[in-house]
């Protein structure tokens, strides 16, 4: 996972023999986690949390790009929090459907057996 540390950048101060480092230190602009919502409103989208989540991914980088940073961060971490809840309910709906489809196949292979000529 890459990580998106930056380093503060060093600018040297005109004054001759008294010269100084200024360190300016960026604000780390918040995710807003917007190809996340996209994946979970297209695969899946239960309960429309996918369309929640997508709502305040574009929230967030409305905020984002007024300048808003303390906004854009709340409505990202809620983007984040729906996404994790779509994932964890699309993954769970997965695996109950995969126990339905093994269940059903044992049953109905158990009930009518094989109609060979040999049996």
């Amino acid at each position: 996972m890459q990580s998106s540390y930056r380093p503060p950048e060093n600018f040297p101060l005109q004054g001759g023999a008294r010269d100084r480092t200024v360190v300016i230190s960026m604000p780390e602009h918040p995710k807003d986690y917007i190809v996340w919502s996209m994946a979970s409103l297209y695969f899946g989208n239960p309960f429309c949390l996918g369309l929640l989540a997508f709502y305040f991914s574009i929230k967030s980088r409305d905020r984002k790009v007024v300048g808003d940073l303390a906004g854009a961060r709340a409505y990202g971490s809620t983007a984040c929090c729906i996404n994790g809840w779509a994932l964890a309910l699309i993954i769970l709906t997965i695996i109950i459907a995969i126990i339905v489809v093994v269940v059903t196949m044992s049953a109905v292979t158990r009930h009518f057996p094989s109609h060979s000529p040999y049996y």
